[in-house]
């Protein structure tokens, strides 16, 4: 015999945290549990667990049953409008319970306490009754409350027991549908995380303690929470974010998400819940304070009905049809696009208020544009270390890619060669032009421009110079430059169109360029431009420890890598290899015709992953690539550049700057045959006196980031 959690998983399907299995338990084995999603669920201790079973026999999502009317009928009520300001909805609870109270029998629903959970009780007390009308979208808490209940029938008295359509399943079936036995559930939206209520909770009380919560005032626009603190005090929140995020379904178990208690038939005796739209059919009463819809479902649901009907201002039978358009009786109802976002910032470490301000209203603090999908593994690596440098700044970041008139799909897709995809929350919308794609200046703090060369006009179409120069960013939003690249030494050819280039980076706020000529160029035009490292070496190392833990290839104890970026005479690994004696795995790059025969055998290591961790496991490095030259430098690997027929002006340039600031300007040669005959693999880098150089060049370019960046409630450059 299986326990609860196995018999679950085994189904597919989720606990809905109703205790039933743990009032079931009878050797204490089970505990309820707060999971990674920060919802409550059941967990079996196998070390007392004796597999007896009856957790597995009490659960309801194990054992559904649809005994009631698959055609109840439905009706429109309406207590005295004392009672219905009392209530959420139409006041139909209050005339059952006193019906129920009136006969001796009692009342179960739930209340607040004084730490302000909210858990079932049960009475025959009409004030403690009174404490259940209002509804509360917290986490309601069943625990032993069975017994209770098992009590009273066993003594012969009636039980009214109102909640949550699983939590009715739970009580009839761990009741044996005892006769004495009437049922309401509530046409609910879902049970939410009892864990980001409680944090929610705990922040409302940063302003003093919290001692009453009220989410339903039908003087107040839906989606107000009051809230009432120690001191007498009471706070107004209108469009309260816990408010929204629970309409929302942000923070609901999946059991609710796929909730087959919610269908027709129902579980209760009688169904009641809030008659939405009332005035879409009826037409000769205001329900603008309150308005239900009642449902019964059998026998002794019409038994109830005739006690509600006594009590009624204005009853009137209505098509379930009607009801069902508006209200929830389908099972299936996933949580929004803004619930894993919610969950990715809490595990973040932001408070509940700030996640959900976060996810509900999609903000960001930094969006990111450049060659953030660009077709090789260095500008895809350069803008994962930029996204990540950010990340530790405790700031959240999105990518915004260039206008595209005809996009596939909603969204850009995730860099195609890096395997680690972004979230999907982390990548804007296509914008098909400048207008729609200015809305993101509604939504950030920072617009940054990554590296590099995102403002070379001989690459890029115009419509893309113009992106990456950010001419969609509003005056009154701050912009930023990081180690941007024109490509190029020198910018000499007069142009219209180079005049609105230089016109547009002017009204860029802060710039940092890649190159020492970028400053240079910058300089002639008026623009004050910092020179700063590739993101590369700026980001921890341990995010690409991380990548290269997702590699799924498998490299040589020793060997050489020569990552080629263009086969010619310039690149000759096979005469490096043979020098040093070391075994060669020529790589080339994604853009690399791997049909097209070559001198020499070229793998295709498919992913930034593998990449990453070729340079990682490799004992020498031969390359032109400027971001292989950076990974060798950080992974303090011997290597030797070689720029073959490009100048300072096409590619050379990046790398002669980053090397003459560390010291390393002997490593770079037109060929491979240069460095060999100038003896230069043979010689010992001196990493201690490279990372002299580095760190400190390092921290000054985050700094500079990092002042240049908006955080929300600091201007750049405050602390």
């Amino acid at each position: 015999m299986s326990d609860v959690s196995i018999e679950l998983r085994s189904k597919g399907k989720e606990c809905c945290g109703c205790y039933s299995c743990i009032n079931a338990c009878p050797h204490d084995a089970i505990k309820m549990v707060t999971d990674f999603e920060l919802n409550s669920r059941a967990v079996v201790d196998l070390v007392s667990c004796v597999d007896c079973g009856l957790c597995v026999k009490a659960c309801p999502q194990l054992n559904i049953r649809h005994d009631n009317s698959p055609r109840p009928r439905c009706y429109a009520f309406k207590a005295d409008e004392d009672e219905v300001l009392r209530s959420s909805s139409g006041g139909a609870f209050m005339p059952m319970a006193e019906a129920i109270l009136s006969r001796g029998g009692l009342v179960c629903g739930v209340v607040f306490d004084e730490g302000l959970n909210a858990v079932y009780r049960m009475t025959q007390d009409i004030e403690e009754v009174r404490r259940m009308q209002k509804s509360k979208y917290v986490f309601s808490e069943m625990g032993a409350i069975y017994k209770d209940i098992q009590e009273a029938l066993k003594s012969g008295k009636e039980v009214l027991f109102v909640g949550c359509p699983c939590q009715v399943a739970a009580v009839k079936g761990s009741m044996k549908d005892a006769e004495g036995l009437y049922t309401a559930d509530l046409i609910c939206a879902g049970l939410p995380s009892k864990e980001v209520y409680r944090r929610y909770l705990d922040e409302l009380s940063a302003k003093g303690k919290v001692v009453g919560l009220g989410f339903r005032d039908s003087r107040l626009p839906y989606g107000t929470l009051t809230v009432k603190r120690e001191d007498g005090s009471e706070e107004t929140r209108f469009k309260d974010l816990y408010f929204a995020g629970f309409l929302r379904h942000m923070f609901k178990s999946g059991a609710c998400a796929d909730c087959e208690f919610a269908t027709i038939p129902r579980q209760g005796d009688v169904t009641i819940g809030d008659l939405w739209n009332y005035d879409k059919i009826l037409y000769d009463v205001d329900g603008s304070t309150g308005i239900s819809c009642v449902l019964v479902n059998n026998d002794k649901g019409k038994l109830l009905f005739d006690e509600i009907s006594k009590k009624a201002t204005y009853l009137r039978e209505i098509p379930m049809s009607f009801v069902m358009r508006f209200n929830r009786f389908n099972a299936k109802r996933p949580a929004g696009p803004a619930s894993d976002r919610l969950l990715y910032l809490v595990e973040r470490g932001y408070s509940i208020t700030k996640a959900l301000d976060y996810s509900i209203n999609s903000k960001y603090d930094v969006a990111i544009t450049g060659f953030w999908r660009a077709p090789n593994y260095g500008g895809d690596l350069t803008y994962y270390a930029l996204y990540n440098v950010i990340l530790d700044m405790g700031l959240e970041p999105i990518f915004v890619e260039a206008c595209n008139p005809k996009p596939v799909g909603a969204r850009p897709a995730s860099p195609k060669y890096l395997k680690h995809a972004y979230p999907d929350f982390s990548i804007a919308p296509w914008y098909p032009n400048k207008e729609r794609q200015a809305e993101i200046n509604l939504r950030v703090k920072n617009v940054v421009v990554g590296s590099d060369q995102v403002w070379n006009p001989r690459l890029l179409s115009p419509e893309s110079l113009k992106s990456y120069s950010l001419d969609f960013v509003s005056s009154w939003r701050n912009s930023v430059a990081y180690a941007s690249s024109f490509g190029v030494t020198t910018y000499d050819t007069d142009t219209p169109q180079k005049a609105e280039h230089i016109r547009m980076l002017k009204r860029i706020k802060h710039v940092s360029v890649r190159e020492l000529s970028g400053v240079d160029i910058c300089s002639k035009f008026g623009i004050e431009a910092k020179h700063v490292l590739d993101p590369v070496m700026l980001c921890d190392m341990e995010h690409y420890m991380e990548l290269i833990d997702e590699a799924d290839m498998s490299y040589p104890p020793t060997y050489m890598l020569a990552f080629i970026r263009h086969i010619n005479v310039h690149m000759d690994p096979m005469a490096m290899s043979s020098h040093l004696g070391l075994m060669p795995m020529n790589v080339g790059g994604p853009d690399y015709d791997y049909n097209n025969p070559a001198p020499y055998p070229i793998t295709n290591v498919r992913t930034v992953e593998n990449w990453l961790k070729a340079v990682y496991k490799s004992s020498f490095v031969l390359t032109d690539s400027f971001h292989a030259t950076v990974l060798a430098i950080l992974f303090k690997k011997p290597f030797i550049s070689v720029y073959g027929r490009m100048d300072e002006a096409s590619g050379k340039g990046r790398m002669t700057s980053l090397l003459s600031v560390l010291g390393l300007e002997d490593r770079i040669y037109r060929t491979t045959a240069d460095a060999i005959a100038a003896g230069a693999p043979d010689r010992p880098i001196d990493y201690e006196a490279v990372f002299e150089r580095l760190e400190p060049f390092r921290k000054e370019c985050l700094q500079w980031l990092s002042d240049a960046l908006e955080r929300r409630g600091r201007s750049p450059g405050r602390p």
